[in-house]
């Protein structure tokens, strides 16, 4: 049967001990049956170096012996805690192995953070389910309305831009950014001018409006900050107004 560490370090004192109780008895055992002073005298000095000796290993096997153990147990303990911080929640811990590496003692602590795993597992998974599902409400509410809207973050990408927006302005998509490409005309001093002077400003602007020609009407800028927990801004909404297709009415027709 493999001894824990802690059952390890009691055998180390219990020997100590025992030790100390045959000096004990053999420096007893001695003095009562010394024939000579001088023959007793050796002997006596034998006995104690000899057992000194033997507890001086012992003591120096437990001072040793626990620094490396607990190094190495705290060591796989903080190298699993560590993956944990950077997300890796997918961590391999096998507790009958760790019992044979680190110790009985800290396999509680192991078999505590494979449960905790567990439960982040299980919350990082329904958090992930939440978010696409709300992702995808918005996403059907914002193709489903008449206006055009587009999501920017603070260092112009475009997040997100609903189907009405990329059918009446083609030259727009959401894997480009703003600031740093070059649109039409009709885009460059209207919408990304709207845009920029929000970036800049980290401040709403008021509405704004403007012709299309393939409209053949005016449409209408409107805008919202998007900000984070302490209240910081991290993007924009850029909601362009009045671009429902309309019914050609007769004259229009004729």
């Amino acid at each position: 049967m493999k001894l824990s560490f802690i059952g390890k370090i009691r055998l180390l004192i219990i020997l100590i001990f025992i030790v100390t109780i045959l000096q004990a008895g053999i420096i007893l055992h001695l003095i009562n049956n010394a024939n000579s002073y001088m023959q007793m005298k050796l002997d006596l000095q034998n006995t104690i170096f000899i057992s000194l000796f033997i507890q001086f290993i012992l003591a120096l096997t437990i001072i040793f012996y626990t620094p490396v153990f607990l190094h190495k147990a705290f060591t796989e303990i903080h190298n699993i805690i560590k993956d944990i911080t950077q997300g890796i929640y997918t961590i391999d811990i096998d507790p009958d192995n760790n019992k044979t590496t680190i110790g009985k003692e800290f396999l509680i602590v192991i078999s505590l953070l494979k449960d905790m795993l567990k439960s982040i597992l299980n919350f990082d998974t329904l958090k992930k389910e939440k978010i696409v599902e709300h992702h995808n409400r918005i996403v059907s509410i914002l193709n489903l309305t008449d206006d055009g809207f587009a999501i920017v973050d603070i260092k112009g990408n475009f997040v997100y831009m609903n189907e009405k927006v990329t059918e009446t302005f083609p030259a727009l998509h959401d894997k480009s950014n703003i600031i740093e490409t070059n649109f039409p005309p009709e885009i460059e001093n209207n919408i990304k001018k709207y845009t920029l002077n929000i970036l800049k400003s980290r401040t709403k602007q008021e509405p704004q409006q403007f012709f299309v020609p393939s409209l053949k009407r005016h449409v209408i800028l409107n805008s919202a900050l998007i900000r984070d927990a302490s209240g910081q801004p991290t993007g924009a909404i850029i909601a362009i107004k009045n671009l429902e297709k309309r019914k050609q009415t007769k004259e229009e027709e004729l």
